[in-house]
């Protein structure tokens, strides 16, 4: 478009624009379709028409119009100074009265809101048929239920059983047994015990009722197994004579080789060597020893010799190593644990003997308990040892029978050293006995310690780390 020389209007109108650009086209092309009337620029009747539709279709966003609205046609105008004064404060231009504990929104139109508030609309309802009636009749059933008790209160307070508030009676006097027990309240009508030989008042007399608390199905509840059941000791077998056990031997060899006879019979295995000794050699070899006895006896011997060789050679395939034979008393020994843990304490008055001290403190860690030794300087000694069943069992015979407490030694050190040897005290009147022994929850210690200490309250000390300082006082206070 030219430069004019004129300063360009802010007022533009989108349908002299296209008509402009439509009127170039024409002029461009210089066709003249179908022979009709042709305006300026060649365009026809047709052409016309068509732009006027074109033109009339188009419309103005409503946010791209005036203030007032313009129509679509119009021209496209904008005044800003016009528009900002005419924007109006949305807080300010709104009907909505403030009230305390409400908060406008500037930024919402708020001209349909009321203060006031709307009340909703109820709806007719009608109750269902007998709703009161029901309600009424659980009324009179509770009030029964509440003479019923009331009338047994009274019962109760006429044959002095009601006790006396005042005195504090309530908090020990023996609860009354209820009027039916829980178990019966869905087979007996009424609630009580007093009707239950009249045969309307039982539930459970019509089986084709679906009410029928009774039925064919049987519950299967699973067993539990009582807690103590896994600490008692395993059946005792069957103690047999020993002419008893040898028959039961013999009838099993007897079946066995029944069993080996029908299967060589059979072929499915070969027939052993004859089994010839020195002693029937003359009944199964009677032609052949007759003809070269010598060679006959020496071959007999060499096959005596040949199966006591694999006798033995068998015998020393079975035989344990030392650490099997290990494995096998240590897993004897944590079954013997698993079916509980047992403790025994004794009382010995004096443990001066090195070979008493020896035997108590080795045998303790042979059988793996655990517990203490406390030797007091010039004084007693207690022993607290936990363990299995069968272990203590052993232990317990160890110090209470096999042991000879009233023996004393020289230590083999005093001996082998050039100091001169103290005399030997005496233990005529010496003694161990078992204070306490039973099974623990739990054990205490996990090792075998032994202790020597100049002083009691060590020891005290020592024990109240495992709460078991009274066994020192029980101890002291038994006399053996």
């Amino acid at each position: 478009m030219p430069f004019s020389g004129k300063k360009a209007s802010s007022t533009i109108s989108p349908n002299k624009s296209f008509k402009r650009q439509k009127r170039s086209r024409w002029q461009s092309s210089g066709n003249d379709p179908g022979g009709e009337k042709q305006y300026e620029g060649g365009r026809s009747d047709k052409g016309v028409a068509e732009d006027d539709l074109v033109m009339n279709s188009i419309k103005i966003h409503p946010l791209l119009q005036g203030s007032q609205g313009e129509r679509a046609g119009s021209p496209l105008t904008f005044d800003w100074k016009a528009e900002k004064h005419s924007v109006k404060d949305p807080v300010k231009s709104s009907n909505w009265k403030s009230r305390k504990g409400f908060i406008i929104n500037p930024y919402l139109d708020q001209s349909s809101i009321s203060a006031a508030p709307e009340r909703t609309k109820r709806l007719l309802e009608f109750n269902p048929r007998g709703k009161y009636i029901e309600q009424a009749e659980e009324l009179r059933e509770k009030w029964k239920e509440e003479e019923k008790e009331k009338l047994r209160q009274e019962e109760l307070k006429s044959l002095n059983l009601v006790p006396d508030e005042k005195s504090g009676e309530q908090y020990y006097a023996p609860m009354l047994p209820p009027g039916i027990e829980w178990w019966d309240r869905q087979l007996v009508k009424g609630g009580s015990y007093k009707d239950i030989n009249n045969l309307d008042n039982l539930t459970y007399r019509d089986p084709t009722d679906e009410e029928n608390p009774i039925t064919s199905y049987i519950q299967h509840p699973v067993t539990i197994p009582a807690p103590w059941e896994k600490n008692l000791p395993l059946p005792k077998p069957l103690f047999l004579t020993k002419k008893e056990t040898k028959r039961l031997r013999k009838n099993e060899r007897l079946i066995s080789m029944r069993e080996r006879q029908d299967k060589i019979k059979l072929g499915l295995e070969p027939a052993p060597p004859p089994r010839i000794k020195l002693k029937n050699l003359m009944t199964v070899l009677t032609n052949e020893t007759i003809k070269n006895p010598t060679e006959v006896e020496m071959r007999v011997k060499r096959e005596v010799e040949q199966r006591k060789i694999v006798h033995d050679k068998m015998n020393k395939e079975r035989e344990l190593t030392k650490d099997q034979r290990n494995d096998k008393l240590m897993q004897k020994i944590e079954n013997d644990r698993a079916e509980g843990c047992h403790s025994c304490i004794f009382k010995i008055n004096r443990l001066v003997n090195p070979k008493h001290l020896y035997k108590v403190d080795i045998n303790a860690k042979e059988f793996k308990l655990t517990g203490l030794c406390i030797n007091l300087e010039g004084g007693m000694s207690l022993v607290i040892a936990e363990g299995g069943h069968r272990a203590l069992k052993k232990y317990k015979r160890l110090l209470l029978r096999r042991i000879k407490w009233q023996e004393n030694e020289v230590p083999k050190r005093a001996i082998e050293s050039d100091a001169p040897v103290q005399p030997l005290e005496d233990l005529s009147t010496n003694s161990c006995g078992l204070i306490w022994e039973g099974e623990l929850p739990k054990q205490h210690f996990l090792k075998w310690t032994i202790y020597d200490f100049n002083d009691e309250g060590d020891i005290v000390n020592l024990l109240s780390r495992y709460r078991l300082e009274n066994y020192w006082r029980q101890a002291v206070a038994s006399q053996l």
